[in-house]
């Protein structure tokens, strides 16, 4: 499997701060799914259809896996965008983030997302 440490699924938004943006599952019902739950992790499973776009919402640090080949465009909190472009198999890393995706690319995308609940070492 390859890594990737990059934006992954998660590319900060300005606008919202940490404290002030939502959860995604109860938002986007239709397209996170919680596999597992305790203390310390939640997993979910996510699509993101093509053409499909969600407002700003928050994850903690998390682990992405990716299931399907993607193209999904951030907005970063200058306004700019940047393109991720994922395959099947690749893991990526992001500390914890705001985000607003919108899937540009020809299929949907899908993955598993393993949200820490704790502070990863050195991070405070």
């Amino acid at each position: 499997m390859r890594t990737t440490l990059a934006l992954g699924f998660a590319v900060l938004l300005g606008a919202p701060t940490a404290s002030s943006a939502q959860d995604p599952v109860p938002l986007y019902p239709e397209n996170y799914r919680v596999l597992f739950e305790n203390d310390q992790v939640r997993v979910l499973d996510f699509t993101l259809r093509k053409g499909v776009s969600e407002k700003a919402h928050f994850h903690p640090a998390n682990l992405a896996v990716f299931l399907a080949d993607f193209k999904i465009r951030f907005t970063l909190p200058d306004g700019s965008t940047r393109m991720r472009e994922g395959r099947p198999g690749e893991v990526a890393w992001s500390d914890a983030i705001v985000h607003s995706p919108v899937n540009v690319g020809g299929t949907d995308a899908h993955g598993i997302l393993i949200e820490l609940k704790t502070t990863p070492a050195g991070k405070k």
